[in-house]
C-alpha cells in the first residue's frame, strides 16, 4: 500500500521550541500583578516576563502534558487542560483576578476563539487586557499561492496545519469588539517595506498579479505576517 503524506502525521509537526516571545514581552509596558498565559508551552515566555517583573504572579495553561511539566518548574502554577474544555472556576481561578491574559498564537488553533475570549474577559480585572498574536491570512504570498491553485499546509507559519480559524485585520477587530473588548494597540510583523513607493494610491506589480490604485493602508496589510494585539476589557453595560 502506498504511503500518503499528511502534515498532521505524528512527528511531522515539530515542537515550537523554548524561546520567549520577546516581541510580545516588549509590548508590556505596565507592571502586571497577575498574568494568565493560554498555551504557555514550556514556560519560556513566562520566565522572561517574571524576570522583567519579579513580583508578578504567573499562571499558565497548556494541553501538552510534557511541555506543562517543564513549565511547572518555572511558573507559579500550570494547568494542564484544553482552554475550550476547561472549567476555569473549577480549576481554582478567580474571576476579575488577572491584569493580563496572553494568547500568543493560540486563537487561530481554536474552534471557537470568540467564545474563549468572551469567557476569559470574566477573569480579567475591570480594565484588564488581552495580549495576542494572530497570523494574517491576507498576506500577499498566501493570496498569490491561492490564485495559483495552491493552499498548502505547513509545519509552521500562516498555513500551519493545526490552524482552524484564519483572520484578516478586519476579522481580528470584529472578533475583539464583538466579545467585549476595545482595541488599545495593534502592531505587526512585516515581510517587506513599502518605502520605495512615493505616491499613493499606487499600482503594485507582483509578476502575474498587478494590484491597481490601492492605498498605502491597503498595501501594508498585504505584507503583514502577524498582528500583535492589545485589547482591553470593557463593560458590557456601556
Amino acid at each position: 500500500m502506498k504511503e500518503y503524506f499528511s502534515p498532521l502525521n505524528t512527528g511531522y509537526i515539530a515542537e515550537y521550541g523554548d524561546n520567549p516571545r520577546t516581541e510580545l514581552i516588549d509590548l508590556i509596558t505596565e507592571v502586571p500583578e497577575q498574568v494568565f498565559e493560554i498555551g504557555c508551552g514550556s514556560g519560556a515566555t513566562g520566565v522572561a516576563i517574571k524576570q522583567k517583573f519579579p513580583n508578578v504572579k504567573y499562571i499558565g495553561l497548556d494541553s501538552n502534558k510534557k511541555a506543562a511539566q517543564i513549565a511547572q518548574t518555572r511558573l507559579d502554577k500550570v494547568i494542564v487542560s484544553d482552554i475550550e474544555k476547561a472549567q476555569l472556576d473549577a480549576l481554582g481561578l478567580t474571576k476579575e483576578y488577572f491584569d493580563l491574559i496572553i494568547c500568543a498564537d493560540v486563537l487561530e488553533h481554536l474552534y471557537d476563539p470568540w467564545k474563549t475570549l468572551f469567557t476569559l474577559r470574566d477573569y480579567l480585572k475591570p480594565n484588564g487586557k488581552v495580549l495576542a498574536s494572530i497570523p494574517n491570512i491576507q498576506n500577499i504570498d498566501t493570496i498569490i499561492n491561492l490564485l495559483n491553485g495552491s493552499w498548502t499546509y505547513k509545519k509552521h507559519g500562516i498555513l500551519d496545519a493545526t490552524h482552524i480559524r484564519f483572520f484578516t485585520f478586519s476579522g481580528i477587530m470584529k472578533m475583539f469588539s464583538g466579545t467585549g473588548y476595545k482595541m488599545i494597540q495593534c502592531s505587526h510583523a512585516t515581510q517587506s517595506e513599502l518605502g520605495r513607493i512615493k505616491k499613493w494610491p499606487a499600482d503594485i506589480n507582483f509578476g502575474r498579479i498587478v494590484l491597481r490604485d490601492i492605498t498605502r493602508d491597503e498595501a501594508s496589510k498585504l505584507f503583514v505576517f502577524q498582528y500583535y494585539v492589545i485589547a482591553q476589557k470593557i463593560s458590557l453595560n456601556n
